[in-house]
């Protein structure tokens, strides 16, 4: 072999090597890149609604979510280990079977063993709604999950066909399918920010029978609700929310429509709770969220494991979180429309 064909192949295999270990360095950090952007990595939601600039709870306390402790070590899935670790022969191993478990998923997101979710029911998984995008992340260091167009998932993509009811046909899409199908929903009420700061304890009261109707992504739909007080100061928080309640039969147009709820917001008489016998008496029903409605709201101190009424609060800051606006008059106007009886 002459000297030139040995220097040329010798530099071929060398090209080769580098060109080699560079993509694989180079795919390696894209995919690093990829996932460290991810909610599930950074857990950045919390941190951002929860800024003073988008109106949240640091608004109230003056403290930011790392500094409220609300950033745990748990809620963050630093490696891929946390959901695709599996055992084999006593060694670990990657594999997509776990991560496909309920179990995995619902060591953070818990899911009721008694959910009457109609797709819980029926033996369905997270993994059969929510794509490997919004698990993984695409690279893009979103806000919150809340941000319009971030789910890939929709109730369409499996209904493709709806049922031509009047509920369908009328509202078409300016409904979320979730303001009619969901049927149960918590409402925390009264999280002590301060029992939060100096014990750091979670403490709250937790409601059920409550729906609210809030504008999120060009449709109506479900939101949660909150209150918190904070040395005697409140703040009321709307954020769209969806339950993971769903129900096959859809709400009724007499649910929602003309009903004491939706009279009493409009003669500013609304008053959801009271405070009675040491005990929250509430009322039920779907709660439409209109700009500059009263909320008669009662709010509470928790002082040595015990609620009591707080006498003269200060008026409760209003935080429309996640992108949320709540309803307009026109929106709440056909509300107030009496309808045909079912």
């Amino acid at each position: 072999m002459n000297c030139r064909k040995f220097y040329f192949i010798t530099f071929f295999i060398l090209f080769l090597s580098f060109t080699t270990m560079f993509g694989q360095e180079e795919q390696q950090a894209s995919q690093e890149n990829f996932y460290n952007k991810s909610l599930h990595y950074t857990n950045h939601g919390i941190e951002f609604l929860y800024a003073r600039e988008q109106g949240g709870l640091e608004r109230l306390v003056g403290l930011s979510a790392t500094e409220l402790g609300c950033l745990k070590s748990k809620c963050h899935v630093q490696t891929c280990d946390e959901c695709h670790e599996k055992t084999v022969d006593g060694r670990s191993s990657y594999s997509l079977e776990p991560a496909r478990a309920q179990e995995v998923c619902g060591k953070c997101h818990p899911v009721a063993e008694d959910d009457p979710d109609v797709h819980f029911q029926a033996g369905m998984k997270c993994m059969d709604c929510h794509t490997a995008r919004e698990i993984h992340g695409d690279g893009i260091a979103h806000n919150t999950y809340m941000e319009p167009g971030f789910f890939d998932t929709r109730c369409q993509k499996c209904h493709t066909s709806l049922s031509q009811t009047v509920s369908h046909t009328v509202h078409q899409d300016k409904l979320d399918c979730a303001a009619c199908h969901t049927r149960e929903f918590i409402t925390c009420l009264n999280c002590h920010v301060d029992t939060r700061i100096n014990e750091n304890k979670d403490v709250q009261i937790e409601l059920k029978d409550l729906i609210f109707l809030i504008n999120h992504d060009g449709q109506v739909t479900t939101a949660n609700f909150l209150t918190y007080v904070y040395q005697n100061k409140t703040m009321i928080t709307l954020a769209p929310y969806f339950s993971h309640s769903i129900k096959k039969e859809g709400r009724g147009c007499l649910e929602c429509h003309n009903t004491s709820i939706v009279k009493d917001i409009r003669e500013n008489r609304f008053t959801p709770f009271k405070w009675e016998n040491e005990q929250i008496k509430q009322i039920s029903g779907v709660i439409p969220v209109l700009e500059g409605m009263k909320w008669n709201l009662i709010y509470l101190d928790y002082r040595q494991g015990q609620w009591s009424l707080i006498s003269n609060p200060a008026e409760p800051l209003l935080n429309y979180s996640g992108y949320c606006n709540p309803l307009t008059e026109q929106q709440f106007a056909k509300l107030a429309r009496a309808q045909k009886k079912q």
